[in-house]
């Protein structure tokens, strides 16, 4: 039986005044969406997108990287989901409230309208602001709401626990 670590609402660094508002990723849902890919595949009658090889999503200060990205949108042409899998890499430039971050796993699940996200398999996130010493969490899956923050981060498959470094 493995061992499992559940942080209900993860104050990612207690001490740490970037972070003690929660795990932010600076978001724009107003900017336009650039996408770029080896091969895109629109369906139309089905209202999905799917782009492979070097796919990429950029909106605002976020930018998403993976082998595949599939794009579900609404009967208004308005992107609703979006599910990435293989190598995906999120960055977040950061803004006012959140510090630059990079997340890495091997799926990603996203609500665009509801601005919710999941990443699963051997997730981690660093955290780089300036002037402070790096801040890691890494486990098997996070499940985080971009707009407030509130994260929940537990260990599974090929990460049994969820850990946090603080340096």
């Amino acid at each position: 039986m493995r061992a499992v670590m559940v942080f209900a609402l993860l104050q990612f660094c207690l001490a740490a005044p970037t972070l003690a508002q929660g795990l932010r990723f600076a978001t724009d849902s107003a900017a336009p969406i650039d996408i770029a890919a080896g091969l895109m595949v629109w369906q139309r009658e089905k209202n999905v997108a799917e782009l492979t090889g070097a796919a990429r999503l950029e909106q605002g200060p976020l930018n998403l990287t993976a082998q595949r990205i599939v794009l579900r949108l609404g009967d208004d042409g308005t992107a609703e989901t979006l599910t990435a899998t293989g190598d995906v890499v999120l960055v977040s430039t950061g803004d006012d409230t959140a510090a630059p971050r990079r997340a890495t796993a091997a799926r990603a699940d996203m609500d665009l309208k509801g601005e919710k996200l999941v990443l699963s398999g051997n997730v981690a996130v660093v955290e780089d602001a300036a002037g402070a010493d790096e801040k890691r969490l890494s486990g098997g899956r996070l499940a985080l709401d971009m707009v407030s923050g509130k994260a929940r981060l537990t260990g599974g498959g090929d990460k049994p626990r969820a850990r946090i470094e603080l340096r």
